[in-house]
């Protein structure tokens, strides 16, 4: 039964936090996690191997909740990583396009946007409103298109696009998708199959602490080749100079990855898989529509959509001083986030109607 008991968080008692699209708390179970990564650093070769099959463990809990092979996921340091692992495994040439939405992440914008020192044109859909529109994104491509960019759950606005209206837009298109799930993995289904590459921070909705994963589509994208390799995307050829990267999305990792990421992330998925996506999607979609409500209610300029379907865990509202509002609820034990403008709600596995109705009582004396 949602939502889960607050004490199962470090950090969260008598707090209304709302943040996680900013930073989520860390789970109580997180401190075992913490000591049997020490405990396992410090029994040398054996306890390298405990780190290698942690990450092996999570790589297989990854791709149960994104429906995906384990051999498509590969960790990363952050979401930025994969989609620079994309972006370099491309060879451009003057006159290729990519599309990425104008109100998209700066980690998309700028990543598409570098590569017009290499003669790509970076089309920037504009926006209808504060909502991006799926066809628009799929009419901006033609036959020069390359890539496509897309976050799942907008960063700025808390929209949830459906990647299966752009998937099927584009059939017809030779361009990759790559999609950004950092603010739907952990609230909202995220479904792998439909896209050329996944990438996703485990900081916000995932429960985990800064690093990232990477999907990579194998029977849609089967000559993926990062530029770059490292000792562990590579198995030893014949010679010294000599290498073969491996076959899965290993050769994404080019050395050591976060191993104690991965034994976080191993308590984290457990306990986001014994709830349910499903059934988490549920519940931050009906909190967070009560959010919506709320705001409308109080005159504030609503940049969510209000059709469950086309959002997440997210609910947003316009405000020229949105630091100063966060600011004023954090006195209050009231945790948001504020930036580009906008106030950020954010409503997870352990947020209950009582959080909502206290941000909403100080909002309310806040305009009075």
């Amino acid at each position: 039964m949602l939502p889960v008991p607050k004490s199962d968080f470090i950090g969260l008692d008598g707090i209304a936090h709302l943040a996680t699209g900013g930073e989520p708390p860390l789970l109580v179970a997180h401190r075992d996690a913490f000591e049997r990564f020490a405990a396992d650093k410090a029994r040398g070769f054996d306890g390298y191997n405990a780190h290698w099959e942690t990450v092996e463990r999570v790589r297989r809990k990854f791709a149960d909740l994104l429906t995906a092979d384990a051999g498509d996921i590969a960790l990363t340091a952050n979401a930025s990583e994969g989609i620079a692992r994309v972006t370099g495994s491309i060879d451009w040439a003057p006159g290729d396009s990519v599309v990425v939405a104008e109100m998209d992440y700066a980690s998309g914008r700028y990543a598409l946007g570098e590569l017009a020192r290499f003669g790509v044109e970076v089309r920037l859909v504009p926006s209808r409103g504060w909502e991006i529109s799926e066809q628009d994104l799929a009419d901006a491509c033609d036959e020069t298109t390359r890539l496509i960019y897309v976050a799942q759950v907008n960063a700025i606005t808390g929209q949830n696009l459906n990647i299966q209206v752009i998937r099927d837009s584009i059939k017809n298109s030779s361009a990759a998708l790559l999609v950004d799930a950092s603010h739907a993995f952990g609230a909202v289904p995220v479904d792998a199959s439909l896209a050329d590459f996944v990438v996703s921070a485990n900081y916000k909705f995932t429960l985990g602490i800064h690093d990232g994963v990477f999907a990579w589509n194998r029977r849609r994208q089967p000559d993926f080749t990062p530029r770059g390799v490292g000792w562990w995307a590579a198995d030893p050829g014949r010679s010294p100079d000599a290498f073969e990267r491996k076959a899965d999305a290993k050769r994404a990792e080019f050395g050591n990855v976060g191993h104690l990421s991965a034994y976080l992330l191993d308590v984290s998925l457990t306990y986001l898989a014994s709830q349910g996506i499903d059934r988490i999607a549920d519940h931050v979609r009906r909190l967070s529509g009560r959010l919506i409500d709320g705001y409308r209610d109080l005159g504030l300029e609503v940049m969510t959509p209000d059709d469950p379907n086309r959002r997440a865990g997210n609910a947003c509202f316009a405000h020229p001083d949105c630091r100063a509002i966060m600011q004023a609820l954090a006195k209050r034990d009231i945790l948001v986030w504020a930036d580009h403008g906008r106030v950020r709600a954010s409503c997870h596995l352990f947020t209950s109607d009582d959080d909502v109705d206290r941000m909403m009582d100080a909002l309310m004396e806040f305009r009075a």
